[in-house]
């Protein structure tokens, strides 16, 4: 009885824990953009910039947005704080450890500046799945064992992970796969458009065409006529 007591006490300090951490939302911006040709944070969709957007998506669901990562940012921005990458390193891993080092007692919901079609309800979703015992939410959409690191959940309790591998000179978050609190679970299909990023101009018009022709079927429909 005693021992099953002690179980229920701990698993209850770790749910009252896990609820306890604040979330923070951290946004890249300090990609090269070379195929892009320009800062991609900065690119403008319906007069915002897409940083701007990526602000505006997260806030309603963390206490804090920061900014990882060098580079220019809109005046709507400027108030936010900014964190240089961690020194030494490259790539999201050096975004993430930088505002980790930083900020020592908070989770992260990570997203990049070039995932512009995030859901509010995918932010909802990652989120929903925290429990104890778990330090990160890396989804795989299709179920085959290809990771999303981006637009992710990452616990304080997965720094010492993170810590590690950029210590042995490797810069892929991919190698959290299957450590111990690091979960893989699949969002429902309707939400997967969020974890897309665009990286050159081609891609762009092919998104501002699928854009159009949306625009167009809706306003046929409501004017009850085919397209």
């Amino acid at each position: 009885m005693e021992e099953r007591q002690a179980m229920i006490t701990k698993q209850w300090n770790q749910t009252e824990q896990t609820e306890q951490t604040p979330v923070w939302g951290c946004i890249l911006i300090g990609g090269k953009s070379r195929r892009m040709g320009q800062p991609k944070h900065l690119i403008l969709e319906d007069k915002k910039t897409w940083l701007e957007h990526a602000v505006e998506t997260l806030s309603p669901h963390v206490e804090q947005v920061v900014l990882s990562g060098s580079g220019k940012v809109p005046p709507t921005l400027t108030s936010l704080p900014q964190i240089p990458d961690a020194p030494g390193l490259a790539g999201p891993l050096a975004g993430i450890l930088a505002v980790m080092r930083w900020q020592q007692t908070v989770s992260w919901l990570v997203m990049a500046c070039d995932q512009p079609d995030v859901q509010a309800e995918s932010l909802e979703w990652l989120l929903a799945q925290r429990k104890p015992g778990i330090r990160a939410v890396l989804p795989d959409l299709l179920g085959d064992g290809h990771l999303e690191p981006l637009l992710a959940w990452y616990d304080v309790r997965c720094r010492p992970q993170l810590e590690t591998i950029a210590a042995s000179g490797s810069l892929r978050l991919s190698r959290l796969a299957n450590q111990a609190g690091v979960c893989h679970f699949q969002p429902p299909e309707h939400l997967h458009r969020s974890w897309h990023n665009i990286n050159t101009p081609d891609q762009i018009a092919q998104k501002n065409a699928q854009k159009n022709a949306q625009k167009e079927t809706r306003a046929c429909r409501k004017l009850e006529k085919p397209c």
